[in-house]
């Protein structure tokens, strides 16, 4: 699948949709592909959650920056031994997914999964390009004012990948 987006001068970018079997090639640590792998899109799961422990600091030339501190979120077992439960009060939480796209030259779009929003959560869809191989992808989950119960490994997000023109 194309999708063309008009350029500088009537130039033409064309981006390839990353489908099916390619899309094992440049992911790596799926947890279940049968289930992840879409046509043209993967699932993505959740593999730590952490809460916003401090303030940070940013400003202008970035010479007093501080990121904030976190702090882990113990998820807790309950009746399924192999699973854990995170059961997270309203607010702000940094996510970290278990897949990582494992190959610069590819960029993906990533969106909170349609069931997210039905909890009364979300987070930002966001562009992803990895500067390295074996990056970790994160994003701030924000968590509605009813609190939000999340199992490990829960799909949360969807990602479409393209070719780097």
């Amino acid at each position: 699948m194309e999708l063309l987006i008009p350029g500088v001068l009537d130039s033409v970018m064309k981006l390839v949709i990353v489908q099916n079997d390619e899309i094992l090639i440049i992911w790596k640590n799926l947890v279940f592909p049968p289930k992840q792998i879409r046509k043209s899109a993967i699932d993505l799961t959740i593999k730590s959650i952490d809460s916003f422990y401090s303030q940070g600091h940013l400003d202008f030339g970035g010479s007093e920056f501080k990121s904030a501190i976190l702090e882990k979120v113990t998820p807790i077992i309950e009746d399924d031994p192999k699973y854990a439960w995170w059961s997270l009060p309203p607010g702000q939480y940094l996510l970290t997914y278990n897949e990582i796209l494992n190959n610069v030259n590819y960029f993906t779009l990533i969106f909170p999964h349609t069931r997210l929003f039905q909890t009364g959560s979300t987070h930002p869809a966001f562009y992803w390009t990895p500067s390295a191989g074996g990056q970790k992808i994160t994003t701030i989950l924000q968590v509605g004012e009813k609190g939000l119960r999340l199992k490990e490994n829960s799909r949360i997000s969807t990602a479409i990948t393209y070719k780097s023109p």
